[in-house]
């Protein structure tokens, strides 16, 4: 693995960010809700709380697209982990909307995947990444 010393707190916000899509996915909870929650419980760690805000935000925003771009690569719902969706939900927000360059957002992804999913769970994600990514080229 990389070293991601130097990006501490952009790692550990990334994390706190699936962690809020998920909740948000599972309870359908509102931004505005799982942003204060994540704050508050995640005050004396270092997480980047107006990257953090932004991100859930525009994932919010943007939730419809990111579903239809989902569709369009074929990935059915049903089959799919609700942190593998979480991921997905992630990087596509991050590819379309997002500060990260394309492949950052892709390796990123997968490290999260191998954090938090199933142990093959990295490959359905960089698949489905990679089908996406073709799609903007």
């Amino acid at each position: 693995m990389k070293n991601l010393v130097n990006f501490k707190v952009a790692v550990k916000t990334r994390e706190c960010l699936v962690q809020a899509i998920y909740q948000m996915l599972f309870n359908n909870d509102s931004v505005a809700k799982v942003i204060d929650q994540f704050k508050d419980e995640h005050k004396t760690k270092k997480v980047d709380f107006k990257m953090f805000s932004m991100s859930l935000r525009s994932i919010n925003r943007n939730k419809k697209k990111i579903e239809s771009i989902l569709t369009s690569l074929e990935i059915k719902n049903s089959s799919m982990e609700l942190i593998d969706k979480s991921i997905l939900f992630f990087a596509i927000n991050e590819m379309l909307f997002g500060n990260l360059d394309k492949p950052v957002a892709i390796d990123e992804s997968l490290r999260l995947s191998k954090k938090f999913s199933s142990p093959e769970s990295y490959k359905f994600i960089n698949v489905s990444l990679d089908k996406f990514f073709k799609t903007l080229s």
